[in-house]
C-alpha cells in the first residue's frame, strides 16, 4: 500500500471520528438549550432541585454534614422566592433586640419544613405564628416568632448537628421537630458533581437512570418494605434516632425549654387501610415512650385528604405538602400549642 493511500486512509479515519464527536457534541448541545427552553416555562421537579443545590446550598464549612444553607440568599425556585437570612434559615432576621413578651420557636426540618414550593407566608410555620398572634390564645401580651430551620435533604442526624449550632444562638422558647418517615434514613456525605449541578440535561438524563436502575436491580425494594425494615426494633438508625431526638430535648430542657416532636406523613399514601398508619403509631408510641411530647399528624391528613392525595400535591411530579398541606400543619401545631399550653403561659386559676 502506497504511502498517499495510507495517508488517505488516515485522514478519512481522523475526520469519521471528528464528525462523531462533533455530531454528539452538537446533539448534547441542543438537547441542554431544548430542556433548559422547557425549564423556562414549566416546571421540572428534578432540575428545581439542581438550581436549590447550586444557589442555595453549599458544602459544610464544618464538615460534620454534607451541605448547609447559603447564608443571606435568595432564589426564585419552584414557583416561588426562597430567601434565607444570615443564619441560613428562610425567613428575616430574628428580631433584634428581644421584645421579652414575644416567644420565639424553633423548628427544625426538611424540604416539607423549609415549604417547598410554597409561598413564605404560606409555611406552615409562617402561618402558625400567624395565627399565634392574630388569635392571641395567651392574651394580648405574648406574641410569638418563629423560627424555619428547615434544610432540604436532611435527615434527623442533619438536624441534629444543625441544632447544636443554632440552638445557642437562637434560644428559643420551644423546639419543635419536624419529623418525616425519611429522617430516618442515613444520608452520606456526598460529593460534588461539576457535570450535575451545571448542566440540565446531565441532571435530568441522570434522574431518570437512577430511578430505573432503582426499580430492576436485585437491591429493589418497594417504599414501604425500604421504611419498615429502617424501623425494625433492631434498626442502628432507628436507634440513633432516638439517642438524637433525646439529646436535643435533653439539652432545651437544661434551660426549660420544652421540646415537641410533630409526625408529618408521607402523603404519597394516605388510603384506608394503609400499612404505614403502623410506622406512624410506632413513631408515636416510641417517642412518647422516650419521654418525648409528640404530635402524630397522620390521622388529620387522612381524614382530610385521603380521598384524593393529588389535592396535597405542589405538582403532579413533586408530591411535598402543597399550601393546603401547610394550612393542616398549622392548625394541628397552632391547637397543641395553643391547647397544651407547652410554654405554660396561660395563669392558674
Amino acid at each position: 500500500m502506497s504511502t498517499t493511500l495510507k495517508t488517505d486512509k488516515r485522514r478519512e479515519r481522523l475526520l469519521a471520528l471528528a464528525f462523531i464527536v462533533g455530531a454528539t457534541v452538537l446533539t448534547l448541545a441542543l438537547g441542554e438549550v431544548a430542556i433548559r427552553v422547557v425549564t423556562s416555562w414549566k416546571l421540572i421537579y428534578n432540575i428545581e432541585m439542581v438550581k436549590y443545590a447550586k444557589e442555595l446550598k453549599m458544602r459544610d464549612p464544618k464538615g460534620e454534614v454534607s451541605h448547609v444553607h447559603r447564608p443571606s440568599s435568595s432564589a426564585h425556585l419552584m414557583g416561588v422566592e426562597i430567601s434565607l437570612n444570615s443564619l441560613g434559615n428562610r425567613g428575616p432576621e430574628l428580631s433584634n433586640p428581644r421584645d421579652p413578651h414575644r416567644k420565639r420557636v424553633l423548628v427544625l426540618g426538611s424540604s416539607i419544613t423549609m415549604g417547598w414550593g410554597v409561598p413564605f407566608e404560606k409555611t406552615f410555620a409562617a402561618v402558625t405564628e400567624q395565627q399565634l398572634n392574630t388569635k392571641k390564645p395567651f392574651g394580648p401580651a405574648t406574641s410569638f416568632e418563629f423560627v424555619n430551620a428547615g434544610i432540604g435533604n436532611y435527615n434527623n442526624y442533619f438536624q441534629y448537628k444543625l441544632f447544636q449550632h443554632q440552638y445557642p444562638v437562637v434560644k428559643p422558647d420551644l423546639v419543635v421537630v419536624h419529623y418525616f418517615i425519611s429522617d430516618v434514613q442515613p444520608r452520606t456525605m456526598g460529593r460534588d458533581s461539576f457535570i450535575l449541578k451545571h448542566s440540565y440535561l446531565a441532571a435530568f438524563c441522570f434522574d431518570r437512570w437512577s430511578q430505573v436502575k432503582q426499580k430492576f436491580s436485585g437491591q429493589y425494594k418497594d417504599l414501604f418494605t425500604f421504611y419498615h425494615d429502617l424501623y425494625a426494633d433492631d434498626s442502628e438508625p432507628w436507634k440513633q434516632t432516638q439517642k438524637q431526638l433525646v439529646e436535643m430535648r435533653d439539652t432545651a430542657a437544661k434551660d426549660g425549654v420544652p421540646f415537641v416532636v410533630m409526625v408529618i406523613p408521607d402523603i404519597h399514601d394516605l388510603s384506608p387501610g394503609t400499612p404505614y398508619k403502623a410506622l406512624y403509631e410506632k413513631m408515636e408510641t416510641t417517642f412518647k415512650g422516650l419521654g418525648l411530647p409528640t404530635v402524630n399528624a397522620f390521622d388529620t391528613f387522612q381524614h382530610d385528604f385521603g380521598s384524593d392525595i393529588s389535592k396535597l400535591w405542589v405538582q403532579s411530579d413533586d408530591p411535598h405538602p402543597n399550601a393546603l398541606g401547610h394550612a393542616l400543619m398549622a392548625d394541628i401545631l397552632y391547637r397543641y400549642i395553643s391547647e397544651k399550653d407547652p410554654l405554660k403561659l396561660k395563669a392558674s386559676p
